[in-house]
C-alpha cells in the first residue's frame, strides 16, 4: 500500500479517471465491484465524481461535457508536472497533438489533454489542492499503467523523452517496454498485435484487489465483460474486462507474500 499526502513528482502518474455516458450507473457499478464511496462536485465541475477508499481519493470520473461529442468510454491517465504550460509545449514538439488546452480546475489544480504520436490520449495534472490519488497499490485502488500501442517502439521513445525516463525491454516473447525513472517504474508499453482486431490505442489501468476470480464474477454478474480468461502470471493472478458501458480496464491480485 501507498498513501501519498502531497503532489507527485513531475513525470509520474498521478490520476485516473473514467469518462463515461452514465456516470450514475457507473458510479452503482464501482462501488458494488471495489467499495468506492463518492464525493460529487457542483455544476460548476459538471457533477465530476472523486471516488474515495475511506477518507483517502482513488480515481475520478465524469460524464460527457455539454456540447462535446460522446466518446467511447474509457479510463484516462495523468501524468504530475510542475510546470503545464511547458510540458504541454515539450509534448507537442516531440509528436503529440493537443486535444484540450491547459486550463484551470477552481483551486484543484491543472490539466490538459493530448494524444501521443501513435495515437493513445493522455493528460497531464498540476496540483493544486487535489493531489491526485491518495492511495494506490492496496484493494480496489489503482496499481500499474500500461500503454497498448500500435506502436511500441514510437510510443517508448516519446514518453521517455518526455517523462525524463528510461524504456527497459521485458524478456520473453511480446515487445514490451518498462518506464524507470532510476528504479522506480512508472509503467508499461505494449505493442497491440494485429490479430486483436480494431484495438484502439489507450492507456490502461490496472487495479488491485485480493481475488481476481471472485471480482471477475461480480463484474459479470453486474453487466460487465472478461476479455478473455483470467490468468496466473509472474506478477499476479489478472484479467482484462470491460464494465457495462465498454471501459476496459484490469484486475489484478498481487502473489501470496
Amino acid at each position: 500500500m501507498t498513501t501519498y499526502t502531497h503532489a507527485k513528482p513531475a513525470g509520474t502518474p498521478t490520476w485516473s479517471d473514467l469518462l463515461t455516458p452514465d456516470i450514475d450507473a457507473a458510479r452503482a457499478f464501482y462501488h458494488a465491484v471495489f467499495g468506492w464511496d463518492y464525493d460529487i462536485g457542483g455544476p460548476e465541475y459538471g457533477g465530476y465524481t472523486t471516488a474515495r477508499l475511506g477518507t483517502r481519493t482513488t480515481v475520478g470520473m465524469s460524464g460527457p461535457p455539454p456540447g462535446v461529442a460522446l466518446r467511447p468510454a474509457a479510463w484516462a491517465l495523468y501524468f504530475a508536472t510542475e510546470d503545464i504550460e511547458a510540458d504541454v509545449a515539450r509534448a507537442v514538439a516531440l509528436g503529440a497533438r493537443v486535444l484540450y488546452p491547459p486550463m484551470v480546475v477552481g483551486q484543484f489544480g491543472s490539466m490538459a489533454t493530448l494524444e501521443d504520436p501513435t495515437g493513445a490520449a493522455f493528460s497531464f495534472w498540476q496540483a493544486g489542492q487535489h493531489v491526485g490519488w491518495q492511495v494506490t497499490d492496496e484493494p480496489g485502488s489503482t496499481t500499474w499503467y500500461e500503454l497498448y500501442s500500435p506502436n511500441a517502439k514510437a510510443a517508448r521513445d516519446f514518453y521517455a523523452a518526455l517523462l525524463g525516463a528510461t524504456a527497459e525491454p521485458m524478456p520473453g516473447g511480446m515487445e514490451y517496454y518498462v518506464l524507470k525513472r532510476g528504479e522506480h517504474e512508472l509503467g508499461g508499453i505494449m505493442q497491440i498485435d494485429p490479430a486483436w482486431g480494431g484495438f484502439h490505442p489507450q492507456w490502461m489501468i490496472y487495479f488491485a484487489e485480493v481475488n481476481a476470480d471472485e471480482t471477475v464474477a461480480t463484474i459479470v454478474k453486474l453487466g460487465g465483460k472478461v476479455l478473455g480468461n483470467v490468468d496466473d502470471s509472474p506478477f499476479g493472478r489478472l484479467a482484462a474486462v470491460m464494465d457495462p458501458s465498454g471501459a476496459a480496464f484490469k484486475i489484478i491480485q498481487p502473489p501470496a507474500g
